[in-house]
């Protein structure tokens, strides 16, 4: 059903050099600081990982995201126990 086709759901990541990161497909924030952005896609959690870190956008209708900052690295993980605990921007499902 709809858990089904979010699971299938494709994101996608581009990065602008290391100081601008574009996300689509993204369905919450799990956590965000300075220092990490962890967000869930339909794929799993990405989280994108830096210093001075800033949601400059963020359209959970539409799925983007955009980030600013010194960005270091980018982390991908399955979908885990987080769903349980929604982010403080999560889509609520019904």
């Amino acid at each position: 059903m709809e858990k089904g086709i979010m699971q299938s759901a494709k994101h996608t990541l581009m990065l602008d050099g290391r100081s601008r990161a574009k996300l689509t497909g993204v369905t919450a924030v799990s956590c965000f600081n300075d220092r990490e952005v962890v967000l869930e896609t339909g794929e799993g959690e990405v989280a994108l990982l830096g210093e001075n870190l800033h949601i400059e956008q963020l359209n959970l209708d539409d799925g983007q995201l955009d980030v600013t900052g010194e960005i270091v690295g980018v982390e991908y993980s399955e979908a885990t126990q987080r769903k349980a605990r929604r982010g403080l921007f999560g889509r609520k499902k019904g």
